[in-house]
């Protein structure tokens, strides 16, 4: 297991500024930035998702052709999380059980899980407001 945080990858470093020759990984693959297609198992809902956000990553310069599984997994995990925090809305955090119990709302937990998910990748891509003010334009 190592120890510290893990690496950034050499993209995310540059649009950062952060990048330094002592620190670089000589045999780290250069990829070029691009926006590819969304996955065909995606559904409508998601690929909209997906598309938009690899619009914005490859305005940042650190979309690629590599980071479609980590932005299909996005797009999925943001429309439940849609989808589930609707159902609340609709429902709210408590409904009653087969025995007619008070109890927590099972969508409760499947949008926390989406959010977490949600917010987990976004941060790898530099998209939440803290990761964000590590990145410089360039």
């Amino acid at each position: 297991m190592t120890r510290g945080p893990k690496p950034t990858p050499r993209n995310l470093r540059l649009v950062r500024g952060t990048d330094r020759a002592d620190r670089m990984n000589p045999d780290e693959p250069v990829v070029a930035v691009s926006i590819p297609d969304a996955p065909d198992y995606l559904e409508p809902d998601e690929q909209t998702i997906f598309l938009d956000t690899a619009g914005k990553l490859a305005r940042m310069r650190v979309m690629t052709e590599y980071d479609v599984d980590a932005l299909a997994i996005y797009s999925v995990n943001f429309v439940r999380w849609k989808e589930a925090t609707a159902r609340l809305h609709d429902m709210g955090l408590m409904v009653r059980s087969p025995n007619n119990f008070p109890m927590q709302n099972p969508y409760l937990s499947v949008a926390n899980s989406a959010q977490k998910e949600c917010l987990r990748i976004l941060t790898e891509f530099g998209l939440t407001p803290s990761s964000r003010t590590r990145v410089n334009k360039g």
